[in-house]
């Protein structure tokens, strides 16, 4: 994913590059061409900017957790938990020894069925502790989502200040020209690409740790509900 991102920004900076050279004047630099691009937003570019940074920080975040802290599931243990093959005993050695969120709501439920072995208390267990362990992967979600809503209007809203001072500023103009026109109506609709780029960036990412969550949902709650039956009938058949 790093490298594809990479490569993503790298063609980015390449094309404001390009088009900072397309004038027959002097080489314009692509620090250059960013401060245009800035001064040509105007004012609303600023919290544009702070959405950037949050919706990175919490990209960035979000990333470090999903790939270098606990795993988030085995699919494994969800193989292991249908096998007729193996002993509940054997299931439950196995299940101890993983690392992974999965994992952890299976010892869970392992270890409280010692207590409780009805199968609507192993059920409430096998809930409480998924929904502890989505309320861990899903932090900062709702911030992204908010993002992700609010860039689009800020740039939009950005995008209608520009076109009401390029109106005004024609309709004080002596003379109209096409050129007049264009350029206001170009400055005006930055804010709004700025925007919309910054919204689909943090919806890419988003879209990705709410499929894993999605996977780890899935595949928890089927292991988990193969795992209660399994002790259910262990604890008829004594």
């Amino acid at each position: 994913m790093n490298r594809w991102l990479w490569l993503f920004l790298g063609a980015v900076g390449s094309m404001f590059a390009q088009d900072g050279m397309v004038s027959a004047g002097p080489r314009v630099s692509f620090l250059g061409t960013l401060l245009e691009f800035h001064r040509m937003g105007g004012v609303f570019m600023y919290p544009l900017y702070v959405l950037s940074v949050l919706g990175l920080a919490y990209v960035l975040e979000r990333f470090v957790f999903y790939t270098f802290c606990q795993k988030v599931y085995e699919e494994d243990l969800l193989t292991l938990c249908k096998s007729p093959e193996k002993s509940l005993a054997e299931i439950k050695e196995e299940i101890r020894k993983r690392a992974s969120r999965t994992a952890t709501v299976l010892q869970e439920i392992v270890r409280l069925s010692l207590k409780r072995r009805r199968l609507e208390d192993l059920d409430k267990v096998l809930e409480m502790e998924l929904n502890a362990q989505v309320g861990e992967l899903q932090r900062g979600f709702t911030m992204m989502s908010a993002i992700i809503n609010l860039a689009p209007l800020v740039g939009f809203l950005g995008t209608v200040s520009g076109m009401i001072a390029a109106f005004r500023s024609i309709s004080l103009a002596d003379q109209i020209s096409i050129t007049l026109v264009a350029k206001g109506i170009y400055e005006a609709l930055i804010t709004t690409e700025v925007g919309l780029i910054i919204a689909i960036t943090i919806n890419f990412f988003y879209s990705l740790f709410a499929q894993k969550l999605e996977r780890f949902t899935q595949i928890t709650m089927e292991a988990g509900e193969n795992l209660i039956e399994r002790i259910v009938e262990h604890e008829g058949e004594r």
